[in-house]
């Protein structure tokens, strides 16, 4: 038994598999989600979402958004999103070194506060990489 997955960030829909299970990194932990689940709307994590079909898994890292649940899909809409298979270990370093320059130079809590948020992404994206 299958559902829709579909990946969407503000820029394009990044993916849509017919999937038989997905995994999203949920803001209060993972959830696995099958075909038939509840109807649920959650908010997500920096993390990896790993989408299961036919070909196998495929992974993808968000930087947080939503997770849209029916019986028959699994929508994600992300703040953005990167193709494992493209995140390197280099890169998720630039975004870490990035993000920690600019949390050393905000001002303002706002600054802070972003700041904050890009070191969090970031220390996921890492985390990610490295998996």
């Amino acid at each position: 038994m299958t559902m829709q997955f579909e990946l969407v960030t503000p820029e394009a829909s990044q993916a849509q598999i017919e999937a038989t299970m997905v995994v999203v990194p949920g803001a209060e932990g993972d959830m696995g989600v099958l075909q038939d689940h509840a109807p649920t709307v959650t908010s997500l994590r920096p993390g990896v979402v790993s989408v299961t079909g036919s070909d196998g898994e495929t992974g993808f890292f968000v930087a947080g958004g939503f997770a849209e649940i029916t019986a028959a899909r699994c929508v994600i809409l992300a703040e953005s999103a990167t193709p494992l298979s493209d995140l390197t270990a280099e890169a998720a370093q630039a975004a870490m070194t990035e993000a920690k320059a600019a949390l050393e130079t905000a001002t303002s809590d706002g600054e802070k506060n972003a700041a904050e948020r890009k070191v969090a992404v970031a220390d996921a994206m890492v985390d990610a990489a490295k998996a």
